[in-house]
């Protein structure tokens, strides 16, 4: 299976987070689309912010902007009747959409977010695994250290981690009424 053409530029974000842009690489385009696809939010209907421009007859609307990034290049913006608007640019790293005209608000957006940072997490630990076998040692004098490839894997995927979308979960008391 073929990663989809529509994520392309999201797999590139993620291999120069990850440094996977070798010749050889690490990770194949179905694997770096597996992990987006596991930090994947589908999206329907978001109310984008809007921007005012401010002309000569008065106040447009032109640039719409998302809470959020990361977005997957198949994404459709609507008109408050739900007709299909095409917009002059569109930034889906920034979630940012702009029109060469005014547009009246509400405009809104059906598409995929991802967690670049979360993916890349992901993958520098199934990283680490395929080092699982990795070994120093010393031969002729000259002393060879492979392990700190894992730890410097390891420290990244940390530092991704931080970086990462917040994730809330509900609790349920079962001891309160």
């Amino acid at each position: 299976m073929a990663a989809r053409p529509s994520l392309a530029s999201l797999i590139t974000r993620v291999r120069t987070l990850i440094d996977d842009n070798a010749t050889t690489k690490t990770f194949t385009d179905d694997e770096v689309q597996a992990a987006l696809d596991n930090w994947r939010t589908d999206v329907r209907y978001l109310e984008l912010r809007p921007a005012e421009t401010r002309t000569a007859s008065g106040v447009e609307y032109r640039d719409y902007y998302a809470p959020c990034g990361d977005w997957e290049a198949d994404a459709v913006l609507y008109d408050s009747g739900y007709a299909t608007l095409t917009p002059t640019t569109s930034e889906y790293q920034a979630g940012h959409w702009a029109f060469t005209t005014g547009v009246t608000p509400p405009v809104y957006i059906v598409g995929k977010t991802f967690d670049v940072y979360a993916a890349a997490a992901d993958l520098l630990e199934a990283w680490v695994a395929r080092l699982k076998a990795a070994y120093d040692f010393s031969a002729d004098g000259a002393s060879y250290s492979r392990s700190q490839q894992v730890e410097t894997l390891l420290q990244l995927a940390s530092d991704y981690r931080r970086r990462q979308r917040p994730a809330t979960a509900r609790q349920l008391r079962g001891d309160v009424a």
